[in-house]
C-alpha cells in the first residue's frame, strides 16, 4: 500500500499517470527558448525533473541568478524552485515528455508516483513515444545529487554590474 504522502505529483496542476489521457501539454514554437520554474511544493520527498531529449539550462534557483550550467536531470528537493532556459532545437515533428518523478524512494512507490507532462511543438505530428527518460540509476545513493547541488554557483548581482562598468570604459 502506498503512504499518503507518495499519491502523486501534479504538473501544471494536474495529476498525471502514465498510459493516462489527461496529460498537461506545453505548446512551443521550433527554435524559440523558454523559461521553465519548477518547484518542490511536497513535504517529504525529493524530486527528479528531466525532458527528453533537450538540455535545461539553469539561470535562478531560490530568487537569485546562479552560473549558467546545462544539465540533462535536475533534482529538486523540498521547498527548492529552478528556472532554466530550454531551447526547442529538436525534431519538432513529434511531441516529447517532460517527468518529475519521487527521488530516494521504494521503486515499487516510484512507479507510482511519476508525474508526466509533454512538450507539445507546433508543427508535431505525432504523440511523444517511447519509454519516459529514466532518472537518475542511482535510485537510493544521495552522492549524485549532493554532487549536483555543489555544482550550482551563485552570481553576484554587483560583480555582474561591476563587471559591466568596467568594460564600458
Amino acid at each position: 500500500m502506498i503512504s499518503s504522502e507518495f499519491k502523486n505529483i501534479c504538473i501544471h496542476l494536474r495529476r498525471a499517470w502514465f498510459n493516462c489521457w489527461c496529460y498537461y501539454a506545453l505548446y512551443v514554437l521550433t527554435g524559440k527558448t523558454y523559461r521553465i520554474r519548477v518547484s518542490n511544493v511536497g513535504t517529504s520527498t525529493s524530486l527528479n525533473f528531466r525532458i527528453q531529449n533537450h538540455n535545461m539550462l539553469l539561470v535562478e534557483t531560490e530568487g537569485s541568478y546562479v552560473s549558467q550550467q546545462n544539465y540533462t536531470t535536475l533534482d529538486i528537493h523540498v521547498g527548492q524552485s529552478y528556472s532554466f532556459l530550454v531551447t526547442m532545437d529538436q525534431n519538432a515533428s513529434s511531441d516529447y515528455y517532460m517527468v518529475a518523478s519521487a527521488r530516494f524512494v521504494n521503486t515499487t512507490i516510484w512507479s507510482h508516483v511519476t508525474g508526466v507532462a509533454i512538450l507539445h511543438y507546433s508543427n508535431s505530428k505525432a504523440a511523444a513515444s517511447g519509454p519516459l527518460p529514466p532518472p537518475p540509476d542511482d535510485q537510493y545513493d544521495p552522492n549524485w545529487s549532493v554532487n549536483q547541488a555543489r555544482s550550482i554557483r551563485y552570481v553576484s548581482l554587483i560583480y555582474k554590474v561591476c563587471l559591466n562598468y568596467y568594460h564600458m570604459f
